[in-house]
């Protein structure tokens, strides 16, 4: 009997054992799984992340069907071949304005028996061209001799001259100055091309000191027009807003290039060399600017606008799920997701572009982003096949969707935000070739340049250098 007791006695102990360590082997399972999980989220954000990488280092790879490209209007637009039939290889026949020579091919015996012609017509054709360029240094440059008169006043006791006299013997021409200054940033060229055009086409030798100087002297000039252009943006009812990356070694703000632009109009402002911070915002409009900014989600600019004047733009989130459903690295159930994802959320964008085309009715309007907003909740519902990218953009989303219907409830905003990175376009050509400024002044002074010269290139590139040479007046 006691040996009977004993043994129940071991196996219950031997039971209880096994049972505390497979209580303890089910929370390493536990572990071990929530490991696992936490290992594959983070994979798969790694893989993301090296896919967007690879995407922006190497500036894509193979393009699929659903890739988009930008309209006139702004757009994003499925690619299409284009279709190009016989008149658009055919140039449009110049005024009569235009025609600054003539040539006459005469021709009355035939080339090949020496007979003589009958019924002689003549055919008019034209030719576009430009003089030859070894020979337009002889008409671009232009060399004056100045005599300049002084003498000495006795009444006013100093000398005085019929014209200021220069500080250099030798100086560059405004002609030539505004050339430079159109050089550098309508064509973006660095110093060194330049300098290689001058001597190659013009003839004349320039230096880095020298192009720095004009270009500082055309900045002051042009400070007046700049103040102006600051001044009607930050009246204007809608301005889009965008950022990009601009070194500045020896600057004491930052390295970080804004541009604000007109919704209504061509007028553009930079300020280069700054910070990241959403301060740079108050820099380009003012602490007291009241219209509607139209901007992406950076969170710089979460807070600088009015309760309900903040715009984002849809183009962003739409091309953040169009890579996202293309990306090789999801596995396909979670790829098909996506897949579907996007589907909708470019339907609902394609709903929102054909509401902001039509004429803007304010009670009208109410009611459609009512019927909008409902398919926007759909389209951001968490689901779980929602990769850990696409469960952020989602949250994103959800936080801020008032933002994305301010472009329908206020006449003249845009649902998108590329006039801003349009603007900002031009710029990173540029600091492509030149590499950034090296120094705070040196980015402000370009700030200036590229506000004015930019807005009036916009507005309209043949009256440009009249334009140009009006804004360097003094404003009266």
């Amino acid at each position: 009997m006691r040996g009977h007791l004993s043994e129940l006695q071991r196996l219950q102990q031997s039971n209880a054992r096994l049972k505390n360590e497979n209580a303890k082997l089910r929370e390493r399972v536990a572990v071990l799984e929530e490991e696992n999980r936490q290992l594959k989220q983070q994979l798969e954000k790694a893989l993301l992340m090296i896919e967007e990488l690879q995407r922006i280092v190497f500036r894509g790879g193979k393009k699929t069907p659903d890739d988009h490209d930008q309209n006139d209007g702004g757009e994003s637009v499925p690619r299409q071949q284009a279709h190009r039939d016989a008149a658009s290889y055919r140039r449009d026949n110049p005024s009569a304005e235009a025609i600054t020579n003539e040539e006459h091919h005469v021709l009355q015996q035939c080339p090949q028996c020496q007979q003589e012609l009958t019924q002689l017509k003549q055919l008019e054709f034209f030719t576009e061209d430009v003089v030859p360029p070894e020979d337009w240094h002889t008409l671009l440059t232009q060399v004056t001799r100045h005599w300049i008169t002084t003498g000495y006043c006795a009444d006013c006791q100093y000398r005085v001259s019929a014209v200021p006299i220069p500080k250099q013997k030798t100086s560059l021409g405004e002609q030539l100055q505004q050339l430079i200054t159109f050089q550098s940033t309508v064509q973006q060229l660095s110093y060194s091309q330049i300098i290689e055009f001058a001597e190659g086409v013009l003839h004349l030798h320039l230096s880095e000191g020298e192009i720095t100087n004009l270009l500082e002297q055309q900045s002051i000039q042009l400070e007046p027009t700049y103040l102006r252009i600051q001044k009607d943006l930050r009246a204007a009812p809608a301005v889009h807003l965008d950022e990009t990356g601009w070194p500045t070694p020896q600057g004491i703000q930052g390295n970080y290039a804004w541009v604000a632009a007109d919704a209504q109009s061509d007028q553009v402002l930079y300020a280069l060399g700054q910070s990241r911070g959403k301060g740079n915002v108050e820099t380009l409009l003012g602490k007291e600017y009241s219209g509607i900014g139209i901007t992406d989600d950076y969170n710089g600019y979460k807070h600088a606008f009015q309760p309900g004047k903040h715009a984002l733009c849809w183009a962003h989130p739409h091309r953040k799920l169009r890579d996202l459903k293309d990306s090789a690295t999801l596995p396909p159930d979670k790829q098909q997701h996506c897949q579907q994802v996007f589907e909708e959320f470019s339907a609902l964008y394609t709903q929102v572009r054909a509401v902001h085309a039509r004429p803007f009715v304010h009670a009208e309007r109410e009611q459609e982003v009512k019927q909008l907003r409902v398919l926007f909740d759909h389209c951001i519902r968490p689901h779980p096949n929602d990769p850990h990218k696409l469960q952020q953009m989602k949250a994103r989303l959800a936080e801020q969707k008032d933002c994305y219907f301010v472009c329908l409830l206020y006449p003249n905003v845009p649902p998108d935000n590329n006039k801003a990175e349009r603007s900002l376009r031009h710029l990173v050509i540029k600091r492509k070739k030149s590499f950034g400024s090296k120094t705070q002044k040196g980015a402000d002074m370009l700030s200036i340049l590229y506000s004015v010269v930019m807005s009036l290139w916009r507005t309209s590139k043949s009256q440009f250098f009249h334009s140009y040479s009006q804004a360097l007046l003094p404003l009266v």
